[in-house]
């Protein structure tokens, strides 16, 4: 998966959806330069709508790659200011009202995204950040400014200093591509 920088969900299907191809290179360090090409399209839902989102492809290695707007957070029906008003509202209900995010499998949701601090994504990125006290959203806003859109700015700076992408609040991927896990052994 790759953001498209500049693109915002309200402008990604105006300019996508019937267009051409952006020109996005292939995050791999192993086929630098080379141009990914389209590879069609799947659906998902997006603020409760569902909506076409471009695929390309690397003609290289071969990886295709989902090009979302850029502050939509991956796997998620949520953008990524929804996250930030739900890591700031602080109690789960509210922070589900606050995130748009109905019903009690909203509030699950947020209350997942709360407690986020403990796993293992979240390890790798207190590693990236100086040290400092409090939930790693906090540590993070201390690096990238505490105003509105620091998700998205620490998805730029994670992308341009370690060619990891973050996905919101569920997870951070290297090269902008989930890791590979091995198949489970039989015995």
């Amino acid at each position: 998966m790759l953001s498209l920088v500049g693109l915002a969900c309200k402008q990604y299907w105006e300019r996508l959806v019937g267009g051409d191809v952006p020109e996005v290179f292939c995050p791999d360090p192993q086929c630098p330069g080379t141009r990914l090409r389209g590879h069609g399209w799947y659906s998902r839902y997006i603020g409760a709508v569902r909506q076409p989102v471009r695929r390309v492809r690397c003609p290289r290695c071969r990886v295709s790659h989902a090009l979302l707007p850029e502050d939509l957070c991956a796997y998620r029906d949520a953008s990524l200011g929804a996250a930030e008003a739900a890591l700031a509202a602080g109690l789960p209900s509210a922070a589900a009202r606050v995130a748009e995010q109905a019903g009690r499998r909203g509030v699950r949701r947020v209350r997942g995204w709360l407690r986020s601090g403990g796993a293992p994504w979240t390890e790798k990125l207190k590693a990236l950040l100086p040290a400092a006290e409090g939930p790693w959203w906090q540590r993070v806003q201390e690096v990238v400014g505490a105003g509105p859109g620091w998700l998205l700015r620490l998805r730029r700076w994670l992308w341009s200093s370690w060619a990891s992408f973050l996905g919101g609040v569920s997870g951070l991927y290297r090269h902008g591509r989930p890791e590979r896990r091995a198949p489970p052994s039989s015995p």
